[in-house]
């Protein structure tokens, strides 16, 4: 939108496009939540949730128009304290929310499936524009030519190795998983296909994909494998992922010898719809999880910060921690084990369909599962346009 070269006109072109746009999308969401059913709104977390559209909103209703560099640094402060106030806790108030309804079955499973995925996407789109005006605005005020990598694209994009991700992923998926089978050997990642890819993305995205992905499948195939009253130094069957290279998107597939599943549940796995007795038992893991107590996150929020910088390094270069305000999903990705919250494949399967991609599963009972996740490559023209899916 704004080329190569960034010029003051440009920066506060931007800023006020973001103060013109977001309160618009906000008012869209609030006006969607204030014509659900009332026992749905004034659900606990979805009333946060509501508070924390309506405080934006007036946030920006408030701010007057951009002239200058010194009006726009304000305003970038005030859009740095949006991504780390209330509405980080927008994510889990909103899974939370969703269990609820599925207990009291305020919402039959297409409207619940509308709302929240609608509201995820929402969230995604508010974000990126948020976060790329302030990437460019840093950008601006720096010397664009001091220490910048030709990998980034406004510095929320990162050039990524996928071999390397899935490398990242799999070594914490593997650690959760060990923690809950202790003195077992994980399996091993195999990689095939493209082994060389490298692609634009949002590296917490990409990451909370992976590892809810590997995360099943590790267990998946660990727990076959004891079941299987192996030999003494028998180890299990890798895990294999192969890796596609598309002229329009990459591929991972994911290749586990975990027993496979019945495709009944799985159908199921994508909604956020549960059955009521499934739902208390998520939404009681979620209450027990140590990195996402609500209150705790309103007091700090450095509390991820050693996580952030192990996934967002890699060998071939680095995200700022201060621009990557994604912390939830870090902090989701690295839940023990143990707690289950049934949302996981659900969630990714928003991701993956707001980044023109899709996730499918295949599964052969006895034997295995084949996962299959399609992200759409950045730049490459479509006719859906995901950014306006306020």
């Amino acid at each position: 939108m704004y080329g190569k070269t960034l010029t003051e006109g440009k920066i506060i072109a931007s800023a006020n496009f973001v103060r013109l746009e977001l309160p618009v999308r906000i008012a869209l969401k609030l006006r969607e939540l204030q014509e659900l059913p009332f026992s749905v709104v004034n659900n606990y977390h979805l009333a946060k949730v509501y508070e924390s559209y309506y405080d934006i909103f007036e946030r920006f209703r408030k701010v007057p128009k951009i002239v200058t560099i010194e009006d726009n640094e304000k305003f970038c402060e005030m859009l740095e304290d949006m991504l780390t106030d209330v509405n980080l806790l927008n994510l889990p108030n909103l899974m939370m929310g969703a269990l609820e309804c599925c207990i009291l079955q305020s919402l039959s499973r297409k409207q619940l499936d509308e709302l929240i995925s609608s509201l995820l996407r929402a969230r995604i789109s508010r974000r990126l524009i948020i976060e790329e005006h302030l990437s460019s605005t840093k950008n601006f005020i720096m010397d664009p030519k001091s220490g910048r990598s030709k990998q980034f694209i406004g510095d929320i994009f990162f050039k990524c190795s996928a071999a390397e991700h899935l490398e990242i992923s799999a070594q914490t998926a593997a650690q959760f998983i060990e923690n809950l089978y202790p003195g077992i050997q994980m399996p091993k990642l195999v990689i095939e296909g493209a082994k060389d890819l490298n692609f634009s993305f949002l590296t917490a995205h990409l990451h909370y994909m992976l590892g809810e992905i590997l995360r099943n499948c590790y267990e998946a195939t660990v727990k076959h494998f004891i079941a299987s009253n192996p030999k003494p130094g028998e180890t299990p069957p890798p895990v294999k992922v192969c890796l596609i290279d598309s002229r329009d998107h990459v591929g991972f597939r994911f290749s586990d010898r975990g027993g496979g599943v019945d495709m009944e549940p799985i159908n199921k796995a994508w909604s956020f719809a549960k059955d009521p007795v499934l739902a208390r038992e998520s939404l009681s893991n979620f209450h027990k999880l140590p990195n996402l107590d609500l209150e705790k996150m309103k007091m700090s929020k450095s509390s991820s910060m050693e996580a952030r910088k192990t996934l967002m390094h890699t060998s071939v270069g680095g995200i700022d921690d201060n621009r990557m305000k994604e912390a939830t999903l870090i902090n989701l990705i690295q839940r023990p084990a143990q707690y289950k919250l049934g949302l996981g494949l659900a969630m990714c399967k928003v991701y993956s369909d707001y980044w023109n991609g899709d996730l499918v599963v295949h599964s052969l009972k006895g034997y295995g599962t084949d996962t299959y996740l399609k992200l759409g490559k950045l730049g490459y023209h479509r006719d859906k346009l995901q950014l306006d899916r306020a």
